[in-house]
């Protein structure tokens, strides 16, 4: 057992809002047209593609939720929440430096964008979520030892892309991750779920949060705040039907040439079925599935972070897995951050790396 922190993120008294969902992340991209290639053979389905921007939706709705724009580098343009209350919604307009968009960015719903500590522009977008949920069927019927539900009919593979049903959540860095963390519960009204530390400290690194919707259930986690040496989108999940899916969009993406990140497996906290992929740009890129829901009456959780604390079983971790090398642009962006006068934490940087460079498998020779 650890000691437990005295500074982590809570759940906010009176926040300003309550997200309802991760409405959509736009990405900034120098070539469009692998990025059209690639997330087409991810999964997802084009609304409306132009010279500068095309917009991705999954089946769950016509909304976009992936958004690649032109830009003159590869990096995170900005992201969304759901806002469904309208008294909340114009609570949000009232925060130092809102933009309002009448129209939105997507069409005709209202949205407004807003700042966090780390300078991202977060949009709240005016609107419920739109979930097929129970419309979506399994592609396939499962034969179990108590039920048999697949008689004189075999079951030849599909090939194609994966049905993407929605963008699950996110992961961001954070160079300052407690201010970070603590300004989306008080913003957005986000509820840490689990969260991790370091070992053989009290210091928080990373807070899975969830979405507050009352007695109605959610994901485990809409958005992760981590400690970085920088501030970036680590990766994003999408959400599938069910493991053969994420089984037969592996074996899509890899007959297409794609490159991928880390193999099938289970996660601990939030107990996803998971695979990794990277894109083009090599951002990483999640499928999953059967992941925990919750609802608001669940305490947090405290955990020592490590390796091990990412799954349940899989193969080991790929060594380029977690991009924890200093390169010319992170560090670029450490000192940036340090002459600005933000509070990063060096030994914790340094302990991460040294904590993500261990396998818990003792039996694995390198």
């Amino acid at each position: 057992m650890f000691d437990m922190p005295t500074r982590i993120p809570r759940q906010s008294e009176d926040p300003i809002s309550k997200a309802q969902d991760i409405a959509y992340v736009r990405l900034g991209r120098k070539d469009l047209e692998s990025a059209y290639n690639y997330y087409s053979d991810f999964g997802l389905r084009v609304k409306n593609r132009t010279e500068d921007r095309i917009l991705f939706h999954a089946i769950s709705s016509e909304f976009p939720c992936w958004s690649i724009e032109r830009a003159n580098r590869d990096f995170l343009l900005g992201f969304g929440f759901f806002i469904s209350d309208k008294k909340q919604f114009e609570e949000l307009q009232k925060v130092k430096g809102a933009i309002l968009h009448p129209k939105g960015r997507f069409g005709d719903i209202p949205s407004l964008t807003i700042l966090d500590p780390s300078g991202l522009p977060v949009d709240a977008v005016y609107s419920s979520p739109s979930h097929i949920g129970s419309g979506i069927r399994s592609k396939r019927s499962w034969n179990r030892f108590d039920t048999t539900k697949r008689i004189n009919t075999p079951q030849p593979s599909i090939s194609g892309p994966p049905e993407v049903i929605r963008l699950g959540h996110a992961v961001f860095l954070k160079q300052e991750f407690y201010k970070n963390a603590q300004w989306y519960c008080d913003t957005f009204g986000l509820i840490p779920s689990d969260i991790q530390i370091l070992p053989g400290s009290k210091e928080p690194v990373l807070s899975f949060l969830r979405c507050d919707r009352g007695g109605e259930v959610t994901d485990h986690h809409t958005i992760v705040i981590a400690s970085g040496a920088d501030d970036r989108l680590e990766h994003c999940a999408f959400e599938l039907n069910d493991l053969d899916e994420i089984a037969q969009g592996r074996e899509w993406l890899l007959n297409k040439g794609w490159k991928p990140a880390w193999g099938l497996g289970r996660h601990l906290l939030g107990s996803q079925i998971f695979d990794y992929e990277r894109d083009p740009t090599g951002m990483l890129v999640e499928h999953y599935t059967d992941g925990d829901k919750f609802d608001r009456s669940v305490p947090v959780g405290f955990h020592e972070i490590s390796r091990k604390s990412l799954y349940q079983w899989v193969q080991d971790m790929p060594e380029d897995f977690l991009d924890t090398k200093l390169n010319f642009r992170t560090l670029k962006e450490l000192i940036k951050g340090i002459i600005s006068g933000r509070k990063i934490q060096i030994k914790t940087l340094i302990q991460m790396k040294t904590m993500a460079s261990r396998s818990p498998r003792k039996w694995i020779n390198y």
